[in-house]
C-alpha cells in the first residue's frame, strides 16, 4: 500500500515502487530540508482526523520595542521545536515582520503564547486541506515510478544503439518528472509539518514633545521677517512719496490763487 494520511490507503503500488515511497517518506520523518530542524515523529496531521491540512496564522501585535520582541518570538518558536523562516525591519526599527514555522502540534500553544507580547491589534487563522491534492500527487507518481521500471527493463534489453539511445532520452523525461512530483509531495509534507504563522510588529507612534527653546527661536526668527519686510515696503514707497510731493506741493499752491475779477461791459 503507499504511504499517506491516515485512512488513505486505496492506492496500490509494486513493491519496488513501495519500498522506495515508504524510504522517502521515512527520511523525511528525520529531518526538514528547509531549516534543518527536527520534525515530528508523524509527518501527517492527527488534528483533523487523518486529514493533511495546512494552517496559517496571522497576527499583528503593537509593541513598546519591535526588535526586542521578534527575538522573544524567535525564542517561543524554539521552544516549540520551530524557527524563524524569515524576519525584516523597517530602516527605523520601528517596525517588523516576521514568519515562524511551528509543529502543527504547537501551533495553538504558539499563537496564545505571542498574544502576551504585545497589545493584539488583528488576528486570524486560516487553513488549506491538500489531502486530495496529495493523493492525486502520489499517483501521479506511483504511475511515472512504474514507467520509470519498464523503460529500465527496455533499456537493458536493447539490442542496438540507436534503441538505447531512445529509450534513454525517455527514461530522462520520465525521471524528471518524478523529481519534481517527489519535491511537490515533500513541500506538502512540510507546509503539513509545520504550520506557518506571520507575525507584524508595530510601534506606537509617539507625540513630539514641546521644546522651549525651538519655540523662542522660532518667534525671533519670525519677528525678524516681518520687520524685514516692513522695511523693505517702505524703502520701496519712499521714492514715490517724493515724486508725489514734489508734484502735489506746487499744484496746491496755484490750485489755491484766487481767480481775476471779470472785467465790468462798458
Amino acid at each position: 500500500m503507499v504511504p499517506g494520511p491516515a485512512g488513505y490507503g486505496a492506492l496500490k503500488a509494486t513493491p519496488a515502487v513501495e519500498q522506495q515511497t515508504v524510504a522517502s517518506f521515512t527520511m523525511f520523518s528525520s529531518t526538514v530540508t528547509d531549516g534543518g530542524t527536527a520534525a515530528p515523529t508523524s509527518s501527517f496531521s492527527t488534528s483533523f482526523g487523518g486529514r493533511m491540512v495546512e494552517l496559517q496564522g496571522y497576527i499583528t501585535l503593537q509593541v513598546d520595542d519591535a526588535r526586542a520582541v521578534s527575538d522573544q518570538a524567535a525564542r517561543l518558536a524554539a521552544s516549540l521545536n520551530g524557527y524563524v523562516a524569515s524576519s525584516s525591519f523597517d530602516e527605523s526599527g520601528s517596525s517588523a515582520s516576521i514568519v515562524l514555522r511551528v509543529p502543527e502540534g504547537n501551533f495553538s500553544m504558539a499563537m496564545r503564547s505571542l498574544t502576551i507580547l504585545g497589545k493584539v491589534l488583528s488576528q486570524s487563522i486560516s487553513s488549506d486541506d491538500v489531502t486530495e491534492q496529495y493523493v492525486n500527487v502520489q499517483a501521479q507518481l506511483d504511475s511515472y515510478m512504474t514507467e520509470e521500471g519498464a523503460l529500465l527493463r527496455i533499456l537493458n534489453s536493447s539490442k542496438t544503439i540507436q534503441d538505447a539511445l531512445d529509450t534513454e532520452s525517455t527514461l530522462q523525461n520520465v525521471q524528471s518528472q518524478i523529481n519534481d512530483l517527489e519535491g511537490q509531495l515533500r513541500t506538502m509534507q512540510r507546509l503539513v509539518a509545520f504550520s506557518t504563522i506571520s507575525v507584524d510588529l508595530t510601534q506606537p507612534t509617539k507625540n513630539p514633545t514641546l521644546d522651549l527653546g525651538d519655540a523662542v527661536q522660532a518667534a525671533l526668527l519670525a519677528f525678524y521677517t516681518v520687520t524685514k519686510g516692513m522695511l523693505i515696503l517702505a524703502a520701496s514707497i519712499a521714492p514715490i512719496a517724493v515724486v508725489g510731493g514734489i508734484v502735489y506741493i506746487p499744484f496746491r499752491h496755484f490750485s489755491r490763487k484766487k481767480p481775476s475779477e471779470p472785467v465790468e461791459a462798458k
